[in-house]
């Protein structure tokens, strides 16, 4: 007896080595029940085959719910269900969709969700990409030993992996972000890998400080509310500068695992906010604490990239708009959700508040601009060019800067687009959101040299800016002259 009893404690502490200790504490209501009943004590080597059992069963599982998780929430999460089926819970997969049940326990080999991996299989899923073997195996043992959830491994993001860095390509200086300072008398630019300060206060904008901010191209930069500080985001890391000398003040990597794409402070300051993307998994928010630079919060926010975060003017709500065609609103104060905005039919590339953050535009690459009430979440208003299919992908929204005292419904909205032309939309028009065209007056300013890819407006000077895809800056006044184009 005593022979079982010291094999069956190492063979416990090998258990612990091997699995991981988290794996093995979640058997411990087994384990007590089974001690209740003096098993352990009588039956030690049954004990350690029932323990390896229930320790080799989760592994299946977590393959399975990795592949799942990696290749089919985008169009099957919680709030986007095509074809009627949600992937994100054992209970919607057997409860399936249009089509029937996805699952069959009884007979695992004709499950519809295995048919529809098969590489000859019409329709196929996912649809543009062939799973391996290896993957639809995992899937298919896990349905066989029923299907069983682990939670933690669903919602697990994959290892982050080793990268080898290699220099851009001197052809490759795309304007990857704008910022103008608090005060409206500068300009951030985001250019390939570095960062440009611009001085607007002189006729010429002349060119103040150049860092080299990143290896990879920089895709985000943001402003701290004081004026003094300056955030940029990269591949894995966020680096923050002296915004006046140009000194790097801190590198943040620290459990990054994506492309930073968006960046805002938020709460004056206290707290800055990173939109962490990788592409066709996550989207994550990601917030800091500004006094010690250190991980306060993360969400789970999107099942693609985080394209732009926009704070509404009363810095009460927060909005996250993504790749997988969704715009989520978040309380600051609590980083609960506060809603979503679904309409669109292509990515959502950015958005902007109401003056009196009452209301919020968005715009996408299916080439509209849609208005929504934020506290209902109602679509009011969807306008756009019909002479142009190509996605927008900046906007602002203001109160017309021609007038001294503009009026409350004064709206001013301008947005930039892949076609290089900036549009001018007031006189929003409320309907239900069936309209198209007729939503806004719109007046279409000269165009830029290349394909718009971002832009930033100076209250102070009254000037857009518009960074492009071959990494110039084209400038306009507000009466849609353009001004000049800084390389």
């Amino acid at each position: 007896m005593w022979i079982e009893s010291l094999f069956c404690k190492s063979w416990t502490k090998f258990c612990i080595l091997k699995a991981g200790f988290i794996r093995f504490v979640c058997l411990l209501p087994v384990v007590n029940t089974i001690i209740a009943n003096r098993f352990f004590t009588y039956h030690p080597l049954r004990f350690m085959a029932l323990v390896l059992a229930l320790l080799t069963q989760t592994v299946p599982a977590a393959d399975a719910l990795r592949v799942l998780n990696e290749n089919c929430m985008r169009c099957h999460g919680a709030e986007k269900r095509k074809g009627g089926l949600a992937m994100n819970s054992r209970a919607a997969l057997l409860k399936g969709g249009d089509t029937g049940d996805a699952l069959n326990l009884e007979n695992p080999s004709e499950s519809l969700l295995l048919e529809l991996l098969l590489k000859d299989a019409d329709p196929h899923m996912p649809p543009k990409k062939q799973l391996s073997d290896a993957e639809i195996a995992a899937v298919a043992d896990w349905i066989k030993a029923g299907a069983h959830w682990d939670e933690k491994a669903f919602a697990k993001l994959p290892a982050a992996r080793d990268v080898s860095w290699r220099p851009l390509p001197a052809s490759y200086r795309p304007i990857g972000a704008l910022a103008v300072s608090p005060g409206g008398e500068r300009l951030a630019i985001a250019k390939g890998a570095d960062l440009r300060v611009m001085d607007l206060g002189s006729k010429n904008a002349t060119n103040k400080v150049t860092l080299k901010a990143s290896r990879d191209a920089l895709q985000s930069v943001s402003w701290h509310p004081d004026g003094q500080i300056l955030a940029t985001g990269g591949f894995r890391r966020v680096v923050i500068w002296d915004a006046k000398t140009g000194e790097k003040l801190k590198v943040i990597k620290s459990g990054l695992l994506g492309r930073i794409t968006s960046l805002e402070f938020v709460r004056g300051g206290k707290q800055l906010v990173l939109g962490e993307s990788l592409p066709t998994l996550v989207g994550r928010l990601v917030v800091l604490d500004t006094g010690t630079w250190r991980t306060q919060t993360t969400i789970r926010a999107h099942t693609d990239s985080i394209y732009d975060l926009a704070l509404s003017p009363d810095g009460k709500v927060m909005a996250s708009s993504s790749a997988d065609k969704l715009t989520h609103l978040w309380n600051v104060d609590t980083w609960k959700s506060a809603g979503t905005l679904e309409g669109h039919l292509g990515y959502v590339m950015s958005s902007a508040f109401s003056p009196a953050s009452d209301r919020i535009a968005t715009v996408s690459a299916d080439s509209t601009v849609k208005v929504w009430e934020v506290k209902t979440r109602k679509q009011i208003s969807t306008f756009s060019d019909r002479g142009s299919l190509l996605a927008v992908t900046g906007i602002h929204w203001t109160l017309n800067p021609a007038s001294d005292k503009p009026k409350a419904d004064d709206d001013w909205i301008i947005t930039v687009s892949e076609d290089s032309k900036p549009r001018l939309y007031t006189k929003l028009l409320l309907h239900d959101g069936g309209q198209r065209s007729t939503g806004a007056k719109m007046r279409a300013w000269s165009p830029a040299a290349a394909g718009c890819t971002t832009l930033a407006f100076s209250p102070a000077i009254k000037q857009v800016f518009a960074g492009d895809v071959d990494g110039g800056v084209t400038i306009w006044d507000i009466n849609g002259k353009l001004l000049k184009r800084i390389e």
